[in-house]
């Protein structure tokens, strides 16, 4: 996600996924998927280096999630982590997902050889 401002003053987030196009004339137009529209109080410029940030925010998350270790380039020291939760999970808790045996054994019980 990103945090914008719209020409009024709103502030929000955009998942960038949802972005179809944004143009400058001359203000910043950003045109979602769904069909909604809204004129920015940031460059197009400013607008595509936060795009690029989340998304390189989201690989250096996914690579920590899959127990690889994350090396940022140069270019990518200014990704920031703070605002971002990381929640992982061993099963989903949906109960509609079976998982492996080993996640359906009770709790404290020893693992099956």
């Amino acid at each position: 996600m990103i945090a914008v401002t719209c020409r009024n003053g709103e502030h929000f987030t955009i998942d960038p996924g949802e972005i179809e196009r944004a143009e400058a004339v001359p203000d910043t137009v950003v045109h979602l998927v769904g069909g909604r529209t809204f004129v920015l109080a940031m460059s197009l410029d400013e607008l595509l280096l936060a795009i690029r940030d989340a998304r390189a925010e989201r690989m250096v998350v996914q690579k920590r999630l899959a127990g690889g270790t994350a090396e940022l380039a140069d270019s990518a020291s200014t990704v920031r982590t703070a605002n971002l939760r990381v929640e992982r999970r061993a099963h989903l808790r949906d109960g509609d997902s079976p998982g492996s045996p080993a996640d359906r054994r009770p709790v404290g019980a020893p693992p099956e050889d």
